[in-house]
């Protein structure tokens, strides 16, 4: 076989440059040269070669070489490093679920007070109507506050509550039924690909239902209240994990945002509209299941697929 037949390109010309250079061991020698090489099936194989010149007196003669396989090695280091950032991910989720506590603990009672003298103000006491006006804003402003505080010591909920075995696609079809009449899915189509008899997962189902609402509700933002949202459950392939995939059709999400969307406080949305709470919450609720969440997306819609593992008879 032609040398040139083996390497991709320009790869064999630049593979004998560097046997003759002085970069890879020195003239005549290679040593942990990476490069591609054509396998037989025209695959595009990543490869690690060390090789030597062969002479006969001055005169070159021959190679020989020894090719090491890098698929698998390539596979295990991006697997370690998603497992790394998912670590990384879950140590930040914990610190700043420890702050977001604390911090909305000490913000609830200001707020009760706010929240409740404004209302007493107003029904007791005949103000112009500027004034009620002014009132009433204080108090939608106090109840949104009120509300981020509840996403903060929900984001900080750190124990799991009411862990039973559960039927995920009746969970998610509860979430729908909650979800299918609010004005925003009207023109949306939602499809269910649900596979049948899904083994239960140890699970809350309040929270799940927070992770699906959460998800389809940014879908249904995402598309601006049109398009179709697909809904997909499966087994995985080793049978110990449930499959979720929540695929839209919107604009999907850019690239410089994509890795940032499960961190907590980041958000994309007008200031007013969103915590950049709702991904970290779902985020921290997954991992604190056993799984795991990643996102797709492309300029034609998200993907979100979320995998539970199933517990085995006698495990705790």
């Amino acid at each position: 076989m032609d040398i040139r037949d083996v390497y991709p390109g320009d790869g064999a010309r630049e593979i004998m440059r560097a046997l003759r250079g002085e970069d890879y061991g020195g003239p005549g020698k290679l040593k942990d040269y990476k490069v591609d090489i054509i396998h037989r099936s025209k695959e595009i194989i990543p490869i690690l070669v060390n090789a030597a010149l062969v002479f006969d007196g001055d005169r070159e003669v021959a190679s020989i070489g020894f090719f090491k396989d890098l698929r698998e090695e390539i596979r295990i280091k991006d697997e370690l490093e998603k497992a790394q950032v998912q670590i990384l991910q879950s140590e930040k989720m914990a610190s700043l679920g420890k702050l977001a506590a604390g911090v909305a603990h000490q913000l609830n009672n200001p707020l009760g007070g706010i929240t409740l003298f404004t209302k007493l103000v107003l029904e007791e006491y005949d103000l112009e109507e500027a004034a009620r006006d002014d009132l009433s804003r204080i108090l939608r402003d106090a109840e949104r506050c009120r509300d981020t505080v509840k996403e903060l010591l929900e984001f900080a909920r750190q124990t799991q509550h009411m862990m039973r075995p559960n039927d995920i696609n009746r969970a998610i079809s509860r979430t729908l039924f909650l979800l299918e009449n609010q004005t925003i899915f009207h023109n949306i189509d939602i499809i269910r690909q649900f596979a049948p008899a899904l083994p239960p997962v140890h699970s809350d189902v309040q929270q799940l239902n927070h992770v699906f609402m959460n998800i389809i509700l940014n879908a249904a933002d995402a598309m601006e209240g049109k398009g179709t949202i697909t809904i997909t459950t499966e087994m995985s392939a080793n049978n110990n994990q449930v499959i979720i995939q929540i695929e839209d059709t919107g604009t999907g999400i850019p690239d410089d945002v994509l890795p940032h969307i499960f961190e907590p406080f980041y958000t994309t949305k007008e200031e007013g509209k969103g915590t950049g709470l709702g991904l970290s919450l779902v985020y921290g609720i997954v991992q604190n299941h056993g799984g795991n969440i990643v996102a797709n997306s492309s300029d034609t819609g998200t993907t979100f697929t979320i995998k539970l593992p199933i517990k085995k008879e006698g495990e705790d």
